[in-house]
């Protein structure tokens, strides 16, 4: 029997938290019976789609959501949703899916999720279209998924969380890539050339959530109080050439490395500490990741209370000073021993391997029920 396609929807398949997850997912379900295929909405190829294919998925593309240009996209959308009836399963991951889950509605799809990533939204031209998305976003999803507290009442409201109408999908990782290894740091370390520096870490795409500023302005606090330390800041994004413009203006650009995106599961082994100071997360996959590979981690409170699973994990208010921050980084760097906490982030649930057979069973269920009920129209 051919396997059952589910059609995810997301931007673009590139090397963010939410598109990893979903390849996290996609990498240990059963492909003799499920298949993941994506529609997108950039013209350019993401970082993942070589890999889609080689599991024999789909990628499909329409043009970006703009507001001026909404028949075009909806024409776009509706030619792609209509012309394959296989699907039984839409997933939408992106914000402002509101649009694509109601083209999916029309397109007759039966199952149609709309899944919280986000605890909120850069306000910008757009931040309208999540305001106007959130009050009818129930009207077109049959299934509401959240990876966290915050990011279920942010998308559908603190009603239908309370009421228990909203499902935890938790951002699981593999946790064997990220467990501790003390041969993998050492090898890691030479590779960044850091000697017997302490390293500072950030993982994130350069975006005004993760707050690459004020890592900065830690960084450079700590930097004053100890010059033994360096920076390693992996990720690409918009913002990324303003944040290479300030730390050269702070006079770092020899204490601060660039990595570029890169396989985090080693880069986690060299670090000796894991800043995060989010503005806004949904439930990060990269605190999970951090955590897994043993890293105390100093971060911002407003982090959503599911991201702690250890207890390596430092939360203080954004409200405090970068001199704050960098006091407690080091404070909390001289009293912590590495250790593997595999177990614990497994325990917590967060292992992509349980996530992936709830997916899977959820998805056939759906869609045989789809396909019964179309036999018997």
């Amino acid at each position: 029997m051919e396997p059952i396609r589910v059609l995810h929807n997301i931007v673009l398949m590139d090397a963010g938290g939410i598109e990893t997850l979903v390849m996290n997912l996609y990498r240990h379900i059963d492909k003799e019976q499920i298949l993941f295929d994506f529609l997108v909405h950039r013209p350019q190829e993401g970082y993942y789609e070589k890999e889609i294919r080689e599991y024999g998925g789909k990628v499909y593309r329409t043009r970006p959501f703009n507001p001026l240009h909404m028949r075009e996209y909806k024409k776009e959308c509706m030619n792609i949703l209509t012309s394959h009836p296989e699907y039984k399963v839409f997933h939408v991951h992106q914000e402002l899916g509101l649009w694509t889950l109601d083209y999916a509605h029309q397109a007759g799809i039966p199952t149609r999720i709309a899944h919280a990533h986000n605890a909120k939204t850069v306000v910008n031209l757009k931040y309208f279209f999540f305001l106007y998305e959130k009050m009818f976003i129930k009207k077109h999803c049959t299934d509401m998924f959240m990876c966290s507290k915050p990011a279920g009442e942010w998308l559908f409201g603190k009603q239908a969380v309370q009421d228990g109408k909203v499902k935890y999908i938790n951002n699981s990782i593999e946790t064997d890539r990220f467990k501790y290894n003390e041969q993998t740091r050492r090898d890691m370390r030479e590779k960044l050339g850091v000697g017997d520096k302490i390293v500072i870490g950030h993982v994130g795409r350069f975006a005004q959530p993760k707050n690459h500023t004020f890592i900065l302005d830690v960084f450079n606090k700590i930097h004053r109080m100890n010059k033994n330390t360096v920076l390693v800041l992996c990720g690409e994004g918009k913002l990324e050439d303003d944040i290479k413009a300030k730390t050269k203006a702070l006079g770092l650009e020899n204490d601060v490395i660039f990595t570029g995106v890169m396989d985090t599961s080693v880069l986690y082994q060299a670090l000796d500490l894991f800043l995060f100071p989010s503005l806004w997360e949904g439930l990060p996959l990269t605190g999970i990741e951090a955590q897994t590979s043993g890293l105390p981690i100093v971060m911002s409170d407003v982090i959503a209370d599911e991201t702690v699973v250890t207890d390596n994990v430092t939360r203080l208010s954004l409200s405090n000073s970068a001199d704050v921050w960098a006091k407690t980084c080091l404070d909390v760097l001289g009293a912590y021993e590495r250790k593997d906490c595999q177990k614990q982030v497994t325990d917590a649930g967060f292992d992509v391997c349980n996530t992936a057979k709830l997916l899977q069973d959820f998805y056939i269920d759906r869609t045989l029920r789809a396909r019964h009920a179309q036999k018997n129209l």
